[in-house]
């Protein structure tokens, strides 16, 4: 009986996408954050996100003088209930700064951490802040 109530509870927690620790469940509307191959789950599978890198980043370093901000391209793979999961970019400052989804609008609202003039960021240091809202 133990052994059938285990193999349930792993396959309830599969069926979620809280078994890996790169998904996070979220709601609309709550600002989340992600790091590269990190997936969240909006609105128990409305819309499923996952941050799949950042394709670019020409931020102006904080240790510089810029004329322009720069801006951050990311590359994600976004599904919904209705549709298989396709991948999209959105900017921080450039179009298009968001995409939709199935009346969701999935933004990015913050970069971290801020470029810096002698240095890369390594994709696995990058944490991004996205909002998925419904229309």
């Amino acid at each position: 009986m133990l052994r059938l109530l285990s193999v349930l509870a792993l396959t309830a927690c599969a069926v979620v996408g809280t078994s890996s620790p790169n998904t996070k469940v979220v709601k609309s509307g709550e600002d989340f954050e992600l790091s590269p191959t990190e997936t969240a789950i909006v609105d128990q599978g409305a819309v499923t996100l996952t941050l799949v890198k950042v394709n670019e980043d020409s931020r102006c370093p904080i240790d510089v003088q810029c004329v322009w901000a720069g801006d951050v391209a990311l590359a994600l793979l976004v599904g919904t209930n209705s549709n298989a999961r396709n991948p999209s970019t959105i900017h921080t400052n450039l179009d298009p700064r968001t995409t939709i989804a199935d009346g969701y609008k999935i933004e990015a609202v913050s970069v971290q951490p801020a470029p810096r003039s002698q240095s890369t960021i390594p994709q696995s240091s990058y944490r991004i802040t996205f909002r998925v809202s419904r229309q």
